[in-house]
């Protein structure tokens, strides 16, 4: 149901809208001054405010003002009441960013005419921002994993990479293969790898920080970027990560496997001028992780002095 904020300082005016706005649907909600509206206004979370210009204490400008200066109030359509249309006060009410105004004596059919173009807009600008994040997020993600795509993961790391650099911080690079990935698809099906390939982010998000960098570069091989990790602690979270998927058992066609991965991790060093140069180094140690005979993770010794 839509919320309506009414604020006025006359009962008898808020009384009248209220028995309109609920014969037509709305649930509303009484506010007797600007100081209660500014009260009400994040407990109630209104879709839309009706608010009387001239009150006193604080007035309905000085009011819209407040609610426009908030990020959590700012988007919430204002339509301004005012009973005299002569003076600035609507001019300022708009330009403070009131979304429209009615004279009174409210005619309801008028009131009710502009408050749905409020709620029309608000909505339309809603639904664009919902589609922009969901375009952002096409962008950004694995489809199949959710955590970031090739592309982003490449953007995302080497800014922590110039930070890091920058500011003489550590950090390190953890590249993940899963093991015999083609024999799980051959032996269980793709959806079956698909799923292995979910259960590996998972582990790999338990074991992580918010600030780390998780991302699928491609088939079964995922890159882990960790802002402020030295190399014992990336080779622990490796080792973490590698046995947390080793214990997960998956289900597929009635049958029960396990997938075990391969890890290099490695560290910036002072040598170091591009991100590219850790993740070649951290892809080396990855394969003689393949070498040794799989399902381990492989730390070579921080260079820088």
């Amino acid at each position: 149901m839509t919320k309506v904020l009414v604020v006025d300082d006359v009962e008898d005016n808020i009384v009248l809208l209220t028995f309109e706005l609920e014969d037509e649907g709305f649930e509303v909600i009484a506010a007797h001054s600007g100081n209660e509206c500014l009260q009400l206004v994040d407990e109630v979370e209104p879709d839309i405010i009706l608010l009387d210009i001239r009150m006193p204490g604080i007035s309905g400008l000085e009011t819209l003002e407040q609610l426009k200066a908030r990020e959590e109030t700012r988007e919430i359509p204002v339509i301004m009441v005012s009973a005299n249309t002569a003076d600035n006060s609507v001019v300022r009410a708009l330009d403070l960013g009131a979304h429209d105004f009615v004279s009174k004596p409210i005619e309801y059919p008028v009131l009710s005419a502009r408050m749905r173009s409020a709620l029309r807009l608000v909505n339309a600008r809603r639904a664009l921002v919902r589609a922009n994040q969901e375009l952002e997020r096409l962008a950004t993600q694995d489809p199949l994993t959710g955590c970031y795509n090739r592309r982003h993961f490449f953007t995302l790391s080497e800014a922590e990479f110039s930070k890091a650099r920058r500011h003489q911080r550590s950090i390190a690079v953890l590249m993940i293969d899963v093991d015999l990935f083609k024999a799980i698809n051959d032996s269980y099906g793709h959806a079956a790898g698909d799923t292995a390939l979910t259960v590996i982010t998972e582990c790999c998000r338990s074991a992580t920080r918010e600030s780390d960098v998780l991302g699928r570069l491609g088939g079964e091989e995922f890159a882990l970027t960790c802002p402020d990790a030295d190399l014992d602690g990336a080779f622990y979270l490796a080792e973490r990560i590698r046995q947390n998927c080793e214990s997960k058992e998956i289900s597929a066609g009635g049958k029960l496997f396990c997938v075990t991965l391969s890890i290099g991790v490695t560290m910036i060093s002072a040598e170091d001028e591009h991100f590219d140069q850790l993740l070649q180094r951290a892809d080396s140690l990855l394969y003689q992780a393949k070498a040794l005979g799989r399902n381990r993770s492989v730390a070579c010794e921080e260079l820088s002095a």
